[in-house]
């Protein structure tokens, strides 16, 4: 088995030269007309502990696809870079903070190909005191628009939607979320800058996640979408009564603050202001923690709104976006049989986020990048390199129920990889590189040793 079979490539960065050589080697051949590159946009720093530079995909990275991009196709007529981040970022700060601006002015004279650097968000909001209010300004998201995408009864979500009605988005509208899925209905509502490429460009950030246990470049999808409230993130209420929003232990006077927080918090300002005095006391009384530092991690964390290890929904939604970049055609939002558009994952770990991901990670100065064809392959590797069972992160685990014929149709102990100079075969062998620390709720179930001692 030579290198050039590997089908995952990862490798370890010396110098800014070899973020450029990575890119220029991977970015695939043909000859595009449109190119979307998804970086992972999720919000601004709020706490230098959160450093932006493990939140968000490094824009050295960026920098370096695009001019990869300008250089292997002459023909190209547009660039995006876009992502649809959380609808209270603050956009204007994270274009400062993550180094944005510099790429707007250093690629703004360019007239072909025109390259943009969009905020994709439909709407903008800004979060006042726990309420979305939105935002002066609000600027149109995608210059192209946005496509209804209809799944219906080929939705991953149709297994469970005989519960419809306990299909959540936190802070977002209940009604919204079960009117776009149910039995036999299930819509997005995809950015057409994503639809309407030759060539999807993913650059997700290697971090762990609350609600999915790791986020890489399947988890990455979520920014196609321009209406958060249609990204069904868990189902309301515990496992033993059809949902899997808290983990069974949690107890019952977390579950009641969250119920009552639901009931109010759209009702009345002063009812929910006032509940919000009140969590804060006990919370405080109790002592716990829902912000994750290191000294916090490891204390009375409050784990809510799927963010644990048996939430059996969310991945069920990342199926779907994935399936829609992969077979949704541009024209009338229907799946095709066969592919709509070239596809290649180049994964940003130069600065990785470990602890309660995505929104507060703490950094991990990996300094590496890797790149594949399947974004399963991807985060499998990923999941590997952090010291994680991919089999116990439901989101891999279920990976053959993608069926597809390329995606996640690999087998484990045999597929090859290239970790700098030396290939492997399967990723049980590959080594751990640092043992991230997972995020609160997925603590003792996904890690390595935790998997092998229960075995």
């Amino acid at each position: 088995m030579s290198a050039s079979s590997a089908l995952c490539h990862v490798q370890t960065l010396e110098t800014g030269k070899d973020v450029r050589a990575f890119c220029a080697e991977f970015v695939p051949a043909g000859t595009f007309g449109r190119i979307l590159i998804k970086p992972n946009w999720v919000k601004h720093q709020e706490n230098p502990v959160f450093p932006i530079s493990a939140l968000v995909t490094s824009s050295d990275l960026i920098e370096a696809i695009v001019d990869a991009c300008l250089e292997k196709y002459p023909a190209v007529e547009e660039i995006t870079v876009g992502d649809v981040p959380l609808q209270s970022c603050d956009w204007d700060l994270l274009v400062q903070q993550a180094g944005i601006h510099r790429l707007i002015a250093k690629y703004e004279p360019y007239r072909k190909p025109r390259i943009r650097f969009c905020d994709l968000r439909r709407e903008r909001f800004r979060l006042e005191s726990g309420f979305m209010v939105p935002s002066n300004g609000n600027r149109a998201g995608d210059p192209r628009g946005y496509q209804e995408v209809i799944l219906d009864r080929d939705s991953h979500l149709e297994e469970i939607s005989d519960s419809s009605e306990r299909f959540r988005v936190s802070d977002y509208s209940p009604e919204e979320t079960t009117s776009s899925h149910h039995s036999g209905y299930h819509r997005y509502l995809i950015a057409k800058s994503a639809l309407e490429c030759d060539l999807f460009i993913n650059l997700p950030k290697m971090k762990t996640h609350q609600k999915s246990g790791v986020t890489g470049a399947l988890k990455n999808l979520v920014g196609i979408n321009g209406n958060k409230a249609f990204l069904v993130h868990h189902r309301q209420g515990r496992e033993g009564s059809g949902g899997d929003e808290f983990p069974p232990d949690l107890p019952k006077l977390f579950v009641l603050q969250n119920r009552l927080r639901s009931m109010v918090q759209n009702r009345s300002r002063l009812a929910f202001s006032t509940l919000r005095m009140g969590w804060r006391v006990l919370k405080k009384l109790k002592g716990i923690r829902v912000e994750g530092t290191p000294g916090n991690l490891d204390r009375n964390f409050y784990i809510g709104s799927g963010s644990w290890y048996g939430n059996d929904t969310v991945w069920r939604m990342i199926y779907d976006l994935n399936r829609i970049i992969r077979y949704a055609r541009a024209s009338d939002g229907r799946l095709d049989r066969v592919p709509q558009r070239e596809y290649i994952a180049i994964l940003d770990g130069i600065v990785a986020g470990e602890g309660n991901g995505p929104l507060q990670p703490l950094p991990v100065p990996l300094r590496i990048i890797a790149a594949a064809e399947d974004p399963f392959l991807m985060d499998t590797v990923m999941a590997r390199l952090m010291g994680f069972e991919p089999d116990k992160i439901p989101m891999l685990a279920h990976r053959r129920e993608f069926d597809d014929p390329v995606w996640g149709n690999f087998e484990e102990s045999s597929v090859p990889i290239l970790l700098d100079k030396t290939l492997y075969t399967g990723t049980r062998s590959l080594p751990v590189l640092h043992p991230f620390r997972p995020s609160p709720g997925w603590k003792g179930h996904i890690e390595l040793r935790a998997a092998q001692g229960a075995a």
